[in-house]
């Protein structure tokens, strides 16, 4: 594990996606359903080719029920010595790092709020997608992707339902977050995670290997991220 890259992070996020055949497991052994869930609407937006996604670019608007709906611009992966104190101040900034088979993934963001049905409006086409994103935004953009963004050219790839648990487990010092995609063809993407200060990392993520081999479940999971296979499920439909 690199613990220099870690250092300078907010926070580290451990993450497995769980193997397709043990996703029914996972939702039994977390006893989790969808009475308790937090829901989401996921919808990303990008080329036909993924050409942003390639580049490390992500471009997400989000649904809450109950909560504030927003946009995000993430880049991923970043160099966190490159990311100024400028954009460390802002409220809705994130410098994170994604903890994956052992791999460190360093990433950075920058989320703003969106109104009630603004989202729904760029997902039925009545809306830009540029309208989602805030100056500072479309600023922090064109900062981290010396290539211009074309927004009228790209795509709407969504909706992905999102059921989402925070979870305490009596015998595991961390809190679990287990998120459950459901694609429109009906297959589901499991992953769970915990965060961790970036000084208790590497020992978080043997526990969390020890916690889910207890819970019967293979640690080592899939390599593939949940972004990205939801990405090219939406562009291969696209396609058909």
């Amino acid at each position: 594990m690199n613990t220099s890259a870690l250092s300078a992070m907010d926070a580290v996020e451990i993450k497995v996606m769980i193997r397709p055949d043990q996703e029914l497991r996972a939702v039994r052994a977390l006893e989790v359903n969808e009475d308790t869930a937090d829901v989401r609407l996921v919808y990303y937006f990008d080329t036909s080719d993924l050409d942003l996604f390639k580049a490390g670019v992500i471009l997400r608007a989000r649904l809450v029920k109950g909560d504030v709906d927003d946009s995000t611009v993430k880049f991923r992966p970043v160099d966190a010595a490159s990311v100024s104190e400028d954009w460390k101040r802002l409220d809705d900034f994130k410098l994170e790092a994604d903890l994956i088979g052992g791999q460190v993934v360093c990433s950075a963001s920058l989320t703003a709020p969106q109104k009630r049905d603004e989202i729904d409006e760029v997902a039925n086409g009545k809306r830009a997608i540029g309208k989602l994103f805030s100056s500072d935004q479309e600023r922090f953009l064109s900062e981290f992707h010396k290539m211009p963004v074309k927004f009228g050219e790209l795509r709407v790839l969504g909706p992905i339902r999102v059921l989402r648990w925070k979870l305490e487990h009596e015998t595991f010092p961390y809190e679990l977050t287990a998120e459950e995609w459901r694609l429109p063809d009906g297959d589901d993407l499991v992953e769970v995670s915990i965060k961790a200060p970036p000084d208790q990392a590497e020992q978080a993520s043997k526990d969390f290997e020890a916690h889910l081999r207890s819970l019967g479940l293979d640690p080592e999971g899939t390599q593939q991220t949940k972004t990205r296979t939801a990405l090219e499920y939406f562009v291969t439909q696209a396609g058909a």
